[in-house]
């Protein structure tokens, strides 16, 4: 059975590296006029980036934590998505990543 959060990190991840930040802040739940939103990753996602590894890190009842492993033209990357459940349904609730 496919993951909903891992195959919604990967389209926000995809959708960061494509240049279509409307997608990447639907996968935020939100959109491009929310100010609280970040798409922080933009600063290493480039058209040459490339996901080499996804994986669940912690699942609850909330959600999930999901680990992705990013190399690009800047380097390679460990980026850290807190995808939660919503009534409408997953949604990336916290990011961050770290230069490895």
């Amino acid at each position: 059975v496919a993951d909903p959060g891992l195959a919604l990190v990967r389209r926000y991840i995809q959708s960061l590296i494509a240049g279509d930040e409307t997608a990447a802040y639907a996968a935020l739940g939100g959109t491009s006029s929310d100010r609280s939103l970040d798409l922080k990753e933009e600063a290493f996602l480039g058209k040459d980036a490339r996901i080499t590894s996804m994986r669940v890190s912690r699942v609850d009842t909330s959600g999930e934590t999901i680990d992705a492993d990013i190399t690009s033209g800047s380097g390679s990357y460990v980026a850290t998505y807190r995808v939660s459940n919503g009534p409408n349904g997953p949604t990336i609730t916290q990011h961050d990543f770290i230069k490895v």
